[in-house]
């Protein structure tokens, strides 16, 4: 069992630091965990106490439009319905699938063809960077017909490409894949988009159902343990990418490493680059610029050769792929 007094310290800065200014009903509910003995006390009984976790099962029993919005109300529904949000809890992870961060490593991608491999892929939709539409402002790539359209700020020497990477090959790595065609599976991730995000929440199912008529390969595994084999298959005529958005941060300080060390033993055999969207601090051995409070996130590239490993900070990004802020180059 873990502290209530821990649970409350996370909910506060989950609340100052993620939501306000951008989801005033999480803010609110974060808040309202950071002060209320008996709901931090629930959450601590927990095997994970993420606030995006508690939240999400509490939007999956009650849809976005019937969220509690006040402290009464959260304690009150917590109370009702305890056994189901335990349950919940218990049984699910916090799965996102994040089409708009597309927006966002697009510009990190060398021009192809591409083999692409990512981790932490839940259902791969990350994967399918040329079939949605992006909106740079003055620069639009993709279909104008895509039903996913990822609206991006940029800011800085953004190296927009002319057009979209050619990608030949494409595999997931997750240890709990997403089915696009279990409806149950989608609920949850669509459970996990905050209930006043729609357009997050219109992008997500539109991308949905375009996987749902040519969904990508997604395998179950770790990212240390399975990699390797799955590096492996990629074919050899094409530059090698993995990839991967806030999933570094859900594994121990060892495993980072570790996965930092298993694309480096495999570039002893041909080259890598890894691009990472992560917190500030999670990539291995990334020294990040400071960071301002909506663009939390540090887009690196490593080139991965002969063993070694060559890193770079290319930007700073908004979590959800809404802003992208290039670093000029030394």
């Amino acid at each position: 069992m873990g502290d209530p007094v821990d649970v409350k310290r996370q909910y506060r800065q989950f609340a100052e630091t993620e939501c306000k200014g951008y989801s005033d009903l999480y803010y609110r509910l974060a808040l309202a965990v950071s002060e209320l003995d008996d709901v931090a006390g629930f959450i601590a009984e927990m095997p994970a106490t993420q606030p995006n976790l508690f939240l999400a099962s509490i939007q999956l029993l009650t849809g976005p439009a019937a969220m509690p919005t006040s402290d009464s109300a959260l304690r009150t529904f917590v109370k009702k319905h305890e056994g189901e949000v335990r349950a919940v809890m218990q049984a699910r992870r916090t799965q996102t699938n994040e089409v708009g961060r597309c927006a966002v490593l697009l510009p990190a991608l060398p021009a192809g063809p591409l083999a692409l491999v990512e981790v932490g892929a839940s259902a791969g939709l990350c994967l399918l960077f040329e079939r949605y539409h992006y909106d740079f402002g003055s620069t639009r790539l993709g279909a104008v017909s895509s039903r996913a359209h990822l609206r991006c700020t940029t800011t800085g020497p953004v190296p927009l490409p002319p057009a979209l990477p050619r990608i030949v090959w494409r595999r997931g790595l997750d240890l709990r894949p997403i089915d696009v065609h279990d409806d149950d599976a989608v609920r949850w991730l669509l459970a996990c988009v905050w209930p006043e995000h729609l357009e997050r929440r219109r992008r997500l199912e539109g991308a949905i159902e375009m996987a749902r008529a040519d969904p990508p390969v997604v395998r179950p595994g770790d990212l240390v343990d399975d990699l390797p084999a799955l590096l492996a298959e990629a074919p050899h005529d094409v530059q090698l990418v993995v990839f991967h958005s806030a999933v570094l941060s859900y594994v121990s300080r060892e495993r980072r490493q570790a996965f930092a060390d298993v694309l480096a033993h495999a570039s002893r055999r041909r080259d890598i680059i890894w691009l990472a969207n992560e917190a500030a601090g999670v990539v291995p051995e990334l020294i990040a610029p400071a960071i301002s409070s909506s663009l939390r996130f540090v887009l690196s590239r490593t080139r991965c050769a002969n063993g070694l490993r060559r890193s770079e900070v290319l930007a700073l990004a908004h979590p959800h792929g809404a802003e992208l802020a290039w670093v000029p180059a030394e």
